[in-house]
């Protein structure tokens, strides 16, 4: 799986979003526009969503699995 450029953005209203650049053929990261992917009010959520973007799907198939 191609890994995306996320980056944590802090304003100073308190809102943290995560936002993923695109990647360039040569896998550096494009200086386009970035995509929102989630926005928070605190900064652990933003933590705790990002981990979880970076684990992949697999981690997230594990758990609902074993749920069942």
């Amino acid at each position: 799986m191609e890994l995306s450029n996320y980056e944590l953005v802090r304003y100073p209203s308190g809102q943290v979003v995560i936002m993923s650049a695109g990647v360039t053929a040569s896998g550096t990261p494009s200086s386009g526009p970035r995509d929102v992917i989630g926005a928070f009010t605190s900064e652990a959520e933003a933590q705790s969503a990002l981990a979880r973007l970076i684990a992949g799907p697999a981690q997230g198939a594990q758990k609902s699995s074993r749920a069942a």
